[in-house]
Formats: structure tokens, C-alpha cells, sequence
């Protein structure tokens, strides 16, 4: 039996990362608005860290077998992102903001997490890793900052198979909300989720931004940008960074999230 130990171990390592339970998770505690059930969760947190426990155990870094495409890769990432921001918000709540659980954005760049044997911050994640290795923009729409004012959370885990297919969803469902993009005819004025100001250096640059927008818009929302022309403005909606928890999207100091939850 002894001798069977490093076969079987092996046989574990290329079979495949499971993100089942995640799946199970997100379908359990995220609503249709992306707004996450914390309280929920901290009663019953064991399938969470179960979770968390097996994300550090394996990453591609540290078990590459058992990532062999770039999608699988990338989804073990995306994937890893989101639980994490959510084990750090259930460790700390009731809180009102992810910008109350440190300085200088501190909740993002302690060190606090462990992937594949590596402790990393949620900023090394989606910098160093996400954002450095992939040059994927549609990333953008996928991570979530357990804040009002970001994309939703899906209620489906990525893997290697659906990453493609969630990418384009997650990016089109944001695209189709106005809070993300909101075309104004009379002012000739486009205005933006802040994300696209941030991180404008990954979707090309500034001059790109409304192209990768207007390729994930529908052909009536198409037209209604041509329509502005080259001189149209662009500005970029307040950020919410409140917690993205349940009726939290209907309570925003900000118009443009309120009117998500009506």
C-alpha cells in the first residue's frame, strides 16, 4: 500500500483542480445582483474553507500538471481571487467597507492568503499574477472587490471549459448596464465605469477604451455610440465601495447603482 502513496498522489495532481464546491457556494450565497449573503456565510463558513484550504494546497504555480491550458490556469486565478475577497470579508464582518479593514487599502495588500503553498496579497493576485501574466481585459468584469461598485459577482465558478464562455458574459452583462456605460445623446457624452480610467493601460490604452466597449455593446447601443461621433466626451461614474451585500446595491449614496436594484 505504502508503495502506492506516490501513484495515487500523482494520479491527484493531474486529475484536475476541483471548483466544484466554489461553484456551490456562489449559487448558495450570491443573488441575482451580484450582492454576496455574509452573514450566511460566517454561520456556515465550513464550505468556504474547505475551499480556501484546497486553493492553498494546489495552484498552477505550485501543481502545474493539474493546470495544463492557460484557461485552466486562468480560471484557478479568477477563481482564487474572488473566494479569497470573500474569506477576508466573512473573517471581518459586519463590516460597511472593504476600505474599513485597513490603511491605504490594506485589506488588499497584507499578505493573508496562501495559494499553492505561496502567501500572496489580493494585490500581488491581481496584479502580479492576474493582470501581469494574462493580459486578459475582460478580467475586469470577472474579479470582484466585494464593493457595490463592481462588476457582479456570477453565480458560476470559471474552469479551463466555461472560461471563454464566462469571460464574454461577465463583460457583456456589465456592458449592458448603466452603470457601466451610459450614453448620453443631447450632451454627446459617454460615461464609464471608473474601472476603464483605472486600468486603461489594459484594454490598449485611453483611445481604446470605447472601442472594447463598443464591441461588447448590442447593435442598438452600437448605433447610439457612432451616433455621438468623434468629438463625444467621456466621464467616469463615483466608485461605491461599500459591501456588496444583500439590498446594499438599492442603498448606494449613488443614483447609478441605486437604479440597478429597481
Amino acid at each position: 500500500m505504502l508503495a502506492l502513496l506516490p501513484l495515487l498522489a500523482a494520479a491527484a495532481a493531474t486529475a484536475g483542480f476541483d471548483h466544484a464546491p466554489w461553484d456551490a457556494l456562489l449559487k448558495r450565497h450570491v443573488n441575482a445582483l451580484g450582492e454576496v449573503d455574509y452573514g450566511a456565510l460566517k454561520c456556515a463558513r465550513a464550505p468556504l474553507d474547505v475551499y480556501v484550504a484546497a486553493l492553498a494546497a494546489q495552484s498552477p504555480d505550485s501543481h502545474p500538471a493539474a493546470f495544463p491550458s492557460r484557461a485552466d490556469q486562468l480560471a484557478y486565478w479568477i477563481n482564487a481571487y474572488n473566494a479569497l475577497t470573500i474569506k477576508g470579508v466573512v473573517d471581518a464582518y459586519p463590516t460597511r467597507s472593504v476600505r474599513n479593514l485597513g490603511m491605504a487599502f490594506g485589506f488588499f495588500r497584507r499578505k493573508d492568503y496562501t495559494l499553492g503553498g505561496r502567501r500572496l496579497s489580493l494585490q500581488d493576485l491581481e496584479n502580479t499574477i492576474i493582470r501581469g501574466c494574462f493580459g486578459e481585459p475582460r478580467i475586469h468584469f470577472a474579479i470582484v472587490c466585494a464593493s457595490v461598485s463592481c462588476p457582479l459577482l456570477l453565480r458560476d465558478a470559471y474552469t479551463g471549459a466555461n472560461l471563454e464562455t464566462l469571460l464574454d458574459r461577465a463583460t457583456r452583462i456589465s456592458m449592458m448596464q448603466a452603470r457601466t456605460v451610459t450614453i448620453d445623446k443631447a450632451a454627446r457624452r459617454v460615461t464609464l465605469t471608473t474601472l476603464f480610467n483605472w486600468y486603461a493601460k489594459d484594454f490598449g490604452g485611453a483611445a481604446a477604451v470605447l472601442p472594447f466597449v463598443r464591441r461588447h455593446l448590442t447593435p442598438e447601443r452600437q448605433r447610439e455610440l457612432d451616433a455621438l461621433g468623434a468629438s463625444s466626451k467621456v466621464k467616469y461614474f463615483e466608485y461605491d465601495w461599500a459591501i456588496n451585500e444583500p439590498g446594499a446595491r438599492a442603498k448606494s449614496i449613488y443614483a447609478h447603482e441605486r437604479a440597478m436594484s429597481q
